[in-house]
């Protein structure tokens, strides 16, 4: 039990300088009593904030709890283990984060520490429907603290300020269920599915917004009531069978034109057709000569840029051999070894007075011979580059020749042609340009419907996709149905009901006619819950002091999961109790017989490790708890 659950031992709060106040608490039920106004709400608040609640501005400026002290301590044992844990939130920096056995944490990482030591798993629920547009928030230590919590000024519902979809959540993971039917797989289901419903939603929209488009772009008899790919090949192949037409018909007209003509003027057509012929060929001529006059020219900035290396390193080798003449004659004049002034002993120009070896004569040196030879041979190669530059030259200016004849020999064809263009252009009949119109436009149509037949097979990617998916979707709709078959909503319902209805009795037993309802009925189902009095929804039916009492027999119901091995309850619990309830009903008066079933059921040796603290004004002659007074009147 004790490795499941969460007890507090000890609690400290810490003022300036140095100053402490203390609480101690026990196993089981620990009842925190005092007249109004003791601190009894704050010590719960100082706990609930050392468990990872956060403090707003409001509280952090007026609350006396943040106002007067400047930390707080909590001695507590986490699943068996203890644990140190402090807050301290007047230091600059530090508010936001907690110290957990001197290690800090932020608020965050705190909390899912919480739940990894309690064993209860950090999920994601749906919020309303599972494929709204919302994602799905998380059930986290937060959300079921304030199962856990019970603040003074919230006894009028199951939890304070919480949504019945959180509260529903929570309760699916008290019971054991949540991490069944909230798993990743129906998590990444519900974003599958609602992937192929935006890939339904584009694809639709898609072909809506082509169709329109494409009614503005070609003639609507093309397309035919809806777009598909075989009315957009069925008006493709119509509209080239028209242009055929078209062009047989402007073929016709040409045909019979010229045979007008021939009759006409004899030979007139054919020379029209010869010269037209010749200006083509020329034409042709001019282009290939165009680009051999390119390569010429670009073979002859290849040459100029090598000769121009080969200049450049022959000046490099000539001003080598000039230095050389005017370096030889230098003499040593110090001793390489000892720097003192060398003496010639022998006659200069016949040996090395150094070495005292024959000194050789100025053109006769080896490397003299070897720079001459490079020399040589950078020059030869120059030669040999300026005999190519000259000849490619030569060729650029017979092409540059040749192309200027051909453009003159084209201005003399186009001249003997400009007479009879212009007598055909007078002759020409207006079929003609019709022809030319009417095939343009119908070509036109033709690219316009081939791009919308490529547009349309994005429908076909999109198809794919969405098949893909739900490719995908089937093999986890079977792992979700499998694990939602293993769930007993009966069982889990079963237990808070009975949890629930075994408190009334035993108030009721203790206190004859204090329930005066029915009992208590809870139903669980994979969506939604419902808690029922009789047949009618608890928070409808009841008021006053039974609303105490069914909320106190929820506590209880949660408390008893503690006991249950695949529940997931932290085995603790914390009841701030109001001065009195809506109706103006005192509870001091109720205190003490509404608490003694929870310490029947925390007395019980399988509730070993659990621990309800509560906090009223009286709780008087009750055996078996631990009782702190607290007597200092805040002011």
């Amino acid at each position: 039990m004790a490795e499941r659950t969460l007890v507090v031992h000890k609690v400290l709060r810490s003022i300036d300088g140095g100053q402490q106040e203390a609480l101690e608490f026990e196993e089981g039920v620990n009842l925190l009593v005092g007249t109004r106004n003791t601190g009894k709400s704050k010590w719960l608040k100082t706990i609930d904030y050392l468990l990872g609640d956060e403090i707003d501005a409001s509280e952090r400026h007026d609350d006396i709890v943040f106002t007067k002290y400047d930390s707080a301590e909590l001695i507590a044992s986490v699943a068996g283990q203890k644990a140190h844990i402090q807050r301290r939130w007047k230091e600059h920096g530090v508010g936001s984060t907690v110290s957990v056995d001197g290690q800090a944490l932020t608020l965050r990482d705190y909390r899912a520490w919480l739940m990894d030591r309690l064993a209860i798993p950090i999920l994601h629920y749906p919020q309303g429907d599972p494929y709204g547009t919302r994602a799905w928030p998380e059930i986290g230590w937060r959300s079921i603290f304030r199962h856990v919590y019970r603040r003074q000024r919230f006894w009028t519902d199951l939890a304070d300020q919480q949504p019945p979809s959180e509260q529903h959540a929570c309760l699916m993971q008290f019971v054991g269920i949540a991490s069944k039917i909230f798993s990743e797989d129906y998590g990444w289901l519900v974003k599958q599915r609602k992937r192929i419903m935006e890939l339904e939603i584009q694809r639709e929209q898609f072909l809506t917004m082509l169709q329109e488009v494409s009614r503005d772009l070609v003639d609507a008899t093309d397309l035919g009531v809806a777009l598909t790919p075989q009315s957009i090949t069925t008006a493709v192949r119509e509209l080239g069978a028209r242009v055929e037409v078209l062009q047989y018909r402007r073929d016709t007209v040409l045909r019979n034109l010229e045979a007008s003509v021939e009759a006409a003027e004899p030979g007139g057509t054919s020379s029209v057709r010869s010269l037209s012929q010749e200006l083509i060929s020329s034409r042709d001529e001019e282009e290939r000569v165009t680009e051999a006059t390119r390569k010429s020219r670009n073979r002859l900035s290849e040459l100029t840029d090598y000769r121009n290396l080969l200049g450049d390193e022959l000046a490099r080798i000539e001003r080598a051999v000039d230095g050389g003449y005017v370096l030889s004659d230098f003499p040593i004049t110090n001793c390489p070894a000892c720097d003192r002034p060398i003496r010639a002993a022998v006659p200069k120009g016949t040996l090395c007075y150094v070495c005292k070896e024959p000194t050789a004569t100025d053109g006769d040196t080896v490397s003299r011979k070897r720079l001459d030879f490079e020399a040589d041979r950078i020059a030869a190669e120059l030669q040999e580059i300026d005999d190519l530059v000259g000849s490619v030259c030569r060729e650029v200016e017979l092409l540059d020749r040749r192309i200027a004849e051909i453009q003159g020999e084209q201005a003399s064809i186009q001249q003997r042609l400009r007479p009879v263009q212009t007598a055909a252009a007078a002759i020409l009949p207006p079929e003609l340009a019709i022809c030319d119109v009417e095939s343009g436009q119908i070509q036109e149509r033709i690219s316009s419907l081939e791009r919308i037949g490529r547009s349309l097979k994005r429908r076909e990617v999109l198809a794919k996709q969405i098949r893909s998916i739900q490719d995908e979707v089937s093999e986890l709709e079977g792992r979700v149905t499998k694990q939602a078959g293993d769930v007993d909503y009966f069982e889990a319902s079963d237990l808070l009901g009975d949890g629930a209805n075994t408190y009334l009795n035993e108030i009721n037993r203790a206190r004859p006619g204090s329930w005066t309802q029915e009992r208590v009925t809870v139903r669980l189902s994979e969506s939604t819950f419902s808690v029922n009095v009789g047949g009618s929804r608890w928070d409808t039916k009841l008021g006053g002091s039974l609303i105490l009492y069914f909320l106190l027999a929820y506590q209880y119901a949660l408390l008893n999961l503690s006991s249950v091995s695949w529940c997931r309850y932290p085995g603790f619990a914390m009841l701030d109790f109001p001065a009195e309830m809506l109706d103006g009903s005192s509870v001091r008066d109720k205190e003490n017989f509404v608490i003694e079933p929870f310490v029947r059921l925390l007395g019980r040796e399988d509730m070993a490790g659990t621990q309800l603290i509560a906090a009223g004004s009286s709780f008087e002659g009750l055996v078996s708890t631990h009782r702190i007074e607290l007597r200092r009147v805040w002011r």
